[in-house]
């Protein structure tokens, strides 16, 4: 069974930052749901929002932050 991760990543002139947040759900068109909701609890009038969901193992477990390019992309390196 696996578990999902939504990176949100706000911006309106420049980067606001990127912000994790670990997702209950079990399957990945949950996980999506969950993180559109998330998303959208961010976004404003002028800050707009994207995220990325990502998804690992219950058995993973990453004692690092993650890069850029798996904050982008959604995949682990």
């Amino acid at each position: 069974m696996s578990r999902f991760i939504a990176v949100i990543h706000g911006w309106h002139v420049y980067s606001n930052g990127f912000s994790i947040h670990e997702l209950e759900a079990s399957i990945a068109e949950e996980a999506k749901k969950e993180a559109s909701w998330l998303k959208s609890l961010r976004e404003d009038d002028f800050d707009k929002c994207a995220y990325t969901v990502i998804e690992i193992e219950n058995t993973e477990h990453l004692s690092r932050r993650l890069t850029w390019r798996e904050r982008i992309n959604g995949k682990l390196n």
